[in-house]
């Protein structure tokens, strides 16, 4: 095995490309899908026009279908827990008559 040494100037940016890190969060931001991130101010009197902006989530087929198969899940699980109760307390009671 043989250790590489490689030269700072690598790893280290140089100054002109710094990165304002507010403006880039807010750039990301606006661009997700479905994102409420807030969008440019709009004119007062485009506000007087829009009052109301409905915001509508939509959720992806993949995500309803996991979310479904989590309640089934839940849903199994429950009744698998009642049937041991169930039984625990047949079984009890045959055991006492």
């Amino acid at each position: 095995m043989q250790t590489m040494y490689y030269p700072i100037s690598d790893h280290v940016q140089p100054a002109g490309e710094i990165v304002d890190l507010e403006e880039l969060r807010r750039r990301r931001a606006q661009a997700q899908r479905d994102s409420l991130a807030r969008s440019p101010e709009p004119a007062p009197e485009e506000m007087e026009e829009r009052l109301f902006h409905p915001v509508v989530l939509t959720t992806a087929r993949e995500d309803r279908r996991q979310a479904r198969r989590e309640q089934r899940s839940w849903v199994l699980d429950i009744c698998a827990s009642l049937a041991v109760v169930f039984m625990t307390l047949v079984f009890a009671l045959r055991i006492l008559m």
